[in-house]
């Protein structure tokens, strides 16, 4: 029988570790007291001197693990191709860099690197081979604001199922399941000037269409077009931002988890608040752990809080406090529906 497992995301306590509340220690003690059995890393974010850290911090982190008992279960990667103001870096450039990530995740444990969501498919294809030789798999992140419908999440797909490789496979981000825009954005964005009429037609918006991406976007990947019953509500320098970021949330049908499990590496479990009654305001996870427990996926689910981002100015972050509510939801549902 299949079983899903849990994890927690270093992200979602970024906040803790920034401010020195955690240390790298101390968020891997964290999360295994939560119930957590894995643990998910931005290795640009904690590991010092990434790409090229030393094997003392290689060592500490594996001390860390260890002390833990956490199993290493995804390194979140990036290709920075913009390093040079005139031009891109050119395909064999960023090959070179993701081989580097690569490297550094092996290092660290890791089988398996999430790409993020604008990674070229000829990049990845390109450094296939290579991954395959050290045994590490890579997996495109399907995100909110650049999800199935996209013109490069589609080519990056069909590259994909191509090659038919097992190191190649897809992160499914829990923000394309949004029945509700996150109201910790909303609220953030009042707290710096917000017009309100424009957080209400927002929130109109989005629960007729079941997101705003749908209605703003120009055709390309990025570029947006608001209404002309948005825009005239535009009081505040602050207002087009709020209505851009409200893009990064969709409220994608279930169905698509039935229509790629073959190819399900991991899963960002995404939330934005967790409410006192144990649920989530935004996305109804416990309704998409039956489903997953329907088409028999068995890997891990990560707590990602990114309600952190949205913390008015000079308010503390409860992270370890919303973690460990995900991460009791998620023990309290994950055999839904078997």
């Amino acid at each position: 029988m299949s079983q899903i497992k849990t994890a927690v995301s270093c992200y979602s306590l970024q906040d803790s570790y920034a401010r020195g509340r955690l240390d790298l220690a101390g968020v891997l003690s964290f999360i295994a007291d939560t119930g957590a059995q894995g643990v998910e890393l931005i290795s640009d974010q904690m590991i010092p001197g990434t790409p090229f850290p030393s094997e003392e911090t290689i060592s500490a982190w594996r001390r860390g693990l260890d002390a833990s008992g956490l199993v290493p279960v995804c390194n979140d990667i990036f290709i920075n191709s913009t390093l040079y103001r005139n031009r891109t870096l050119r395909l064999p450039e960023q090959v070179e860099l993701l081989k580097r990530d690569l490297d550094v995740s092996k290092r660290l444990g890791f089988s398996l690197v999430r790409l993020v969501s604008d990674t070229s498919p000829e990049v990845t294809l390109a450094t296939l081979p290579y991954a395959e030789s050290i045994g590490v798999t890579m997996a495109l992140e399907i995100h909110a604001g650049m999800s199935f419908q996209g013109t490069l999440t589609q080519r990056w797909i069909e590259m994909m199922t191509k090659a038919q490789s097992e190191y190649l496979g897809l992160v499914i981000d829990l923000g394309i399941f949004c029945q509700r825009h996150p109201r910790v954005s909303t609220n953030y964005f009042r707290s710096i000037g917000l017009t309100a009429a424009v957080a209400e037609k927002i929130d109109e918006l989005y629960a007729a269409n079941g997101d705003t991406l749908r209605i703003f976007a120009d055709g390309s990947d990025h570029g947006m077009s608001f209404p002309p019953e948005l825009t005239s509500l535009f009081r505040a320098p602050v207002d087009p931002e709020y209505a851009f970021f409200s893009t990064g949330y969709e409220n994608t049908a279930l169905s698509v988890l039935d229509e790629h499990i073959d190819y399900l590496r991991h899963i960002h479990g995404k939330f934005y608040e967790m409410l006192p009654d144990g649920t989530e305001y935004s996305i109804d996870t416990p309704a998409i752990l039956t489903r997953l427990n329907h088409v028999g996926y068995d890997g891990y689910i990560a707590s990602e809080y990114e309600g952190n981002r949205f913390a008015p100015i000079d308010a503390p972050v409860d992270d370890v406090g919303q973690v460990r509510a995900h991460q009791a939801m998620l023990a309290a549902h994950l055999n839904d529906g078997k």
